[in-house]
């Protein structure tokens, strides 16, 4: 078997943003990122597209590092949630959304009021959101009669993309946790919310491990994308567990906090917790027996993108230019101002509220609207982390991870805003990491997740709290939660998760 020096390891990531690449070595001495547009900024798009990014992407990887593609031990593979729809022979029967899908907005109503917000709080350990695969099932029902006819299987994108690689269907208890069709405590399909649903469980495919071999790259996905033939690839994980394996959260005690992305908020616990609040859900971790508390869109990529897409235009072109991130430039304008940006706040989006910037008048510029927007993401990460203390799963040691991980003043922002010692890990793409150390345990280079972690992922940053900004934060928060209150819909509060689940 090849040491983990010379051994490497291809992790992809579908994510919403685009398509992350990585190939690792063993050791963590060779992380060499890559990341491939799908071609347009609509979040509904051709699923070939992401195949044909991974395909092309895959190839130039090999170029740029000189590896031949028989060097590259095992695959994993990850994503942000779709809901893929194909036919018998696996051809791809109508455009698919990766995160929310505006489309399906009176579908995850219809969920909502035809499974009834109890009852789906204690079956699926989360709201109905346009995110989750069941209302973007129905949307397909709705309005693609001739997709709806056909389809055989319902894939995630993570999914999809390793059905290209391998022609096997599978998922894992994490990705299968979003569907809003499985039951994260029991660990499997729900027959109730199916039946409720009138969703055909022969669609679903079947739930393995994480590090399990569930499909080996066959001879044509070879000659597209220059890969070996009968290269293993794993089942892999969901986006917010991979990233929390890239990060060393695997168990009680740990979090990550996404900066950037979808902006998720990813906590393991040991079991499940019987009294939720409704803005965390409960979920699987990649982990066999293991289990977390989620939230997401709390510091995501969405209003930073906007900012440097139509406010910031000539800082951003001029950051690209000099091959920098445009968030150092939106970084660096953020600094000049004062923490809670004179009086500029920032609410995420929530409950259906899109989010959006409060209190803005004649003094107020480029740099407090970029410190508003982090700001506001640091906070709805606060009171997430304040909820967490309630319920006793705060964790011990919180990590950041994502793209604004390798912002200094982002960083440093969270951590004042909540108090508390934060460590960031600045490894590129770090969701592809996450699953490539999947990918390196299933084939035994690792013997356990944590000891590919160590050797995988070697650069991590901390920040400490600075006394005057706790204090500057400790005073903004509830006013922003009092603002949060009166335009965002009140959350749902169940104080008995898993009582009534009959399906044990």
């Amino acid at each position: 078997m090849p040491s983990a020096a010379t051994a490497y390891f291809l992790g992809i990531d579908v994510s919403r943003s685009g398509l992350g690449l990585v190939l690792v070595s063993g050791d963590g001495s060779t992380v060499e990122p890559l990341r491939r547009a799908y071609g347009g900024d609509d979040p509904v798009a051709d699923p070939q597209d992401w195949w044909r990014a991974a395909r092309t992407g895959i190839k130039e990887l090999l170029r740029r590092t000189k590896l031949r593609a028989d060097q590259i031990r095992c695959i994993g593979v990850t994503g942000d949630e779709a809901c893929v729809a194909l036919d018998k022979a696996g051809k791809a029967l109508a455009p698919a959304a990766l995160g929310p899908d505006p489309r399906a907005e009176a579908q995850a109503k219809q969920v909502q009021a035809r499974v009834g917000t109890r009852n789906l709080l204690n079956l699926a350990g989360c709201m109905a959101s346009t995110t989750a695969m069941a209302p973007k099932l129905l949307w397909l029902r709705d309005n693609e009669k001739r997709a709806w006819h056909d389809l055989h299987y319902a894939l995630s994108a993570k999914d999809f993309i390793r059905y290209r690689l391998t022609e096997t269907v599978a998922t894992d208890a994490c990705e299968a946790s979003a569907t809003l069709l499985y039951n994260p405590r029991t660990r499997s399909w729900s027959r109730q919310l199916m039946t409720l649903l009138e969703i055909n469980p022969d669609w679903l495919p079947a739930v393995g491990n994480a590090t399990a071999l569930s499909g080996r790259v066959t001879e044509a996905a070879a000659r597209e994308s220059g890969l070996s033939p009968g290269t293993p690839v794993v089942t892999g994980a969901a986006h917010a567990a991979a990233l929390a394996i890239a990060t060393g959260a695997t168990g009680p005690g740990h979090g990550v906090i996404e900066l950037g992305g979808p902006g998720a908020l990813f906590i393991p616990v040991a079991e499940v917790p019987r009294e939720l609040q409704g803005r965390l859900a409960v979920t699987c971790h990649a982990l066999p027996g293991s289990w977390a508390l989620a939230a997401s869109e709390l510091a995501s990529s969405a209003a930073i993108d906007w900012l440097a897409e139509h406010i910031t235009t000539a800082e951003s072109s001029a950051a690209r230019r000099a091959g920098r991130d445009p968030l150092d430039a939106l970084s660096e304008l953020a600094s000049e101002i004062p923490p809670g940006a004179d009086g500029l706040m920032y609410l995420p989006p929530a409950g259906g509220f899109p989010g959006g910037l409060l209190g803005i008048n004649r003094r107020h510029g480029r740099g407090h609207m970029a410190r508003a927007i982090m700001e506001g993401g640091a906070l709805a990460v606060r009171q997430l982390v304040t909820i967490l203390g309630e319920i006793r799963r705060a964790p011990e040691h919180l990590v950041v991870a994502g793209p604004g991980a390798s912002s200094a003043l982002w960083c440093q922002i969270l951590a004042d805003a909540l108090g508390r010692d934060i460590h960031a890990v600045t490894v590129p793409e770090a969701a592809a990491v996450g699953v490539a150390a999947l990918a390196s345990v299933a084939v035994g280079t690792h013997k356990n997740l944590d000891d590919a972690v160590h050797r995988m992922v070697k650069r991590r940053q901390s920040y400490h709290p600075r006394k005057a900004a706790i204090e500057a934060y400790a005073a903004i928060a509830p006013a922003l939660s009092r603002l949060q209150g009166a335009i965002q819909p009140a959350q749902p509060v169940t104080t008995a998760l898993v009582a009534n689940d009959n399906e044990a």
